[in-house]
């Protein structure tokens, strides 16, 4: 069979030269036709593509060997054809490296020192009787290539740092390559491959080809370096391993606003101890001291300088500011706050111990919700809430005692309180129905209703292929809406493919294991090409 079907979205309608009468199926039979070229057609509302049939004589006694050539434009190449019957004559036909009929031999070889012409077609034939038939002719299939001359990555309509969560191109010029049907142009971030585009063209002679990619930078790819790989491969024939040729690395600069990794952070009063509000930001930051007697810029303290109590350091740069409060507290508070953190689920109840081996003249809880009044003839007392309805609590356990100079002290509870998403969902944007091959579209993801979002991570899937996932670093902790998005350039092979975003929660080594997540339906996408 001629079997001329492709796959294709709108599904394709199929027409075929050099036949006698109009035919619109996509698979004809070869023993219905005479000798020669047939060339089918196979066109949607996208574009057409074209594939050539030769249909020869099923008897032809010779063989080629090898049955397909790749040479590199320029190198010399070489092709025998042999057969094992009485003949009257075998010869090649060829716009290069034509061989003349010859009666006396069984093996002739049609050699080119030096190939110069792209779409070349040699064909052996042979003059022999077997039945009505008297001469038949093989082709041999050859691919002249060509590596790049060279292969340049840029940036598109942007020059100098980039900003982070903002979206930026990347282009990879790949000049004078062929055949581009057989060109792959890859794409890295370090070692990481992010991703690769194929071509249909049929142009055998060299082009250019210039291919982009849309990146979303955050702070974590400040410095990384993205690079693209041009590689021809040309089947099993062709080099081993493929030919390779890359661009030099783009390195990109990233600006991105202080973030500290917690909001807050006990001191112990201690010479050995620093209140260190270092923070990594881009430009770097500078450092502002409130509840300080003195303006001081450096980002770190000695705690044994201050008195106890809560001081808060600010971060700024160009694209923002982020604060930190650091809690200074006695080094010898004799009390332990069993867990030392505690994570809850909104809603829920919470409990936590305090603990005393000294003598004490009254300890108890302090807290906005369950407070355990002082008391003098207890070393235990537990803070309990059977249903925490408070974001923002702040329990404290304090103790009243005599060591030196000291005669209370207190330590705080750190407490999470969470919630679960009521609805994670995906969808497109400002898009419905097909997408486009190699078009540029936009997915978005909806978190309603989750906390706190510092703790909160959205993953990207396609089938069980993890894609990108974002994390946040707002400091609220009441219940918010998220939106996140993703950007994909879809082809063929995505066609029906399911996409789907998931929410989670990592709460630490308190919190509920495995981590608590929320997954969107999936999103099935069709692809027109």
């Amino acid at each position: 069979m001629l079997d001329c079907t492709v796959k294709a979205n709108p599904a394709p309608m199929y027409t075929w030269d050099h036949l006698k009468e109009k035919n619109s199926s996509s698979v004809l039979k070869s023993s219905a036709l005479s000798l020669g070229n047939y060339t089918c057609t196979a066109t949607n509302t996208l574009g057409r593509d074209s594939k050539v049939f030769i249909v020869k004589d099923s008897q032809c006694p010779v063989q080629i060997i090898p049955r397909r050539a790749v040479v590199r434009y320029g190198d010399n190449v070489s092709a025998h054809c042999k057969t094992s019957v009485l003949h009257e004559g075998m010869g090649w036909e060829a716009s290069e490296g034509r061989v003349p009929m010859t009666k006396n031999q069984n093996l002739i070889t049609w050699r080119v020192p030096e190939l110069t012409e792209w779409d070349i077609k040699p064909f052996c034939y042979i003059n022999y009787k077997i039945g009505d038939k008297d001469q038949c002719q093989v082709e041999l299939p050859v691919t002249v290539y060509k590596t790049p001359d060279s292969v340049f990555i840029s940036t598109v309509n942007h020059r100098g740092p980039m900003m982070e969560g903002q979206q930026y191109e990347v282009q990879c010029d790949v000049h004078n390559v062929a055949p581009v049907q057989n060109l792959t142009v890859k794409w890295y971030k370090g070692q990481t491959l992010l991703h690769q585009t194929n071509f249909t063209d049929t142009i055998e002679t060299p082009v250019n080809e210039t291919v982009t990619l849309l990146i979303r930078p955050d702070r974590a790819d400040d410095g990384a370096q993205y690079w693209c790989e041009a590689e021809l491969d040309l089947g099993a024939e062709g080099p081993q391993p493929h030919p390779t040729n890359s661009s030099k690395p783009l390195s990109i600069a990233v600006y991105y606003k202080p973030k500290h990794s917690s909001s807050t952070e006990t001191i112990i009063q201690d010479d050995k101890v620093m209140l260190d509000c270092t923070v990594k930001a881009n430009p770097a930051p500078t450092y502002t001291w409130d509840h300080l007697k003195e303006k001081i810029s450096s980002s770190v303290l000695k705690s044994s300088a201050l008195s106890l109590g809560n001081y808060t350091c600010t971060a700024t740069n160009t694209l923002g500011r982020d604060s930190k409060v650091f809690i200074v507290k006695d080094s010898q508070c004799p009390v332990q706050i069993i867990p030392r953190r505690a994570v809850v689920r909104y809603g829920d109840n919470v409990s936590a111990d305090c603990k005393t081996s000294v003598l004490h003249e009254g300890m108890g809880w302090e807290a906005s919700e369950g407070a355990v009044p002082m008391t003098k003839n207890q070393n235990l007392i537990t803070w309990r809430v059977p249903e925490l309805t408070e974001w923002d609590i702040k329990p404290f356990c304090y103790i009243n005692y005599k060591i030196g100079d000291k005669d209370r002290c207190l330590i705080e509870l750190p407490v999470t309180v969470y919630k679960t998403p009521d609805s994670v969902f995906i969808s497109t944007v400002n898009h419905r129905g097909p997408m486009m091959e190699g078009q540029q579209d936009e997915l978005q993801c909806d978190v309603h209703n989750v906390a706190p979002v510092q703790n909160l991570t959205v993953k990207w899937y396609k089938g069980q292929t993890l894609l990108h996932q974002t994390n946040f670093t707002d400091t609220i902790k009441t219940p918010v809406n998220k939106t996140v998005t993703l950007l994909i350039r879809p082809d063929r092979a995505d066609d029906e493919a399911q996409y789907w975003c998931e929410a989670e929660l990592d709460l630490g080594a308190e919190g509920p294991q495995p981590h608590p997540t929320n997954s969107s339906k999936p999103l099935s996408i069709a692809v027109y090409c």
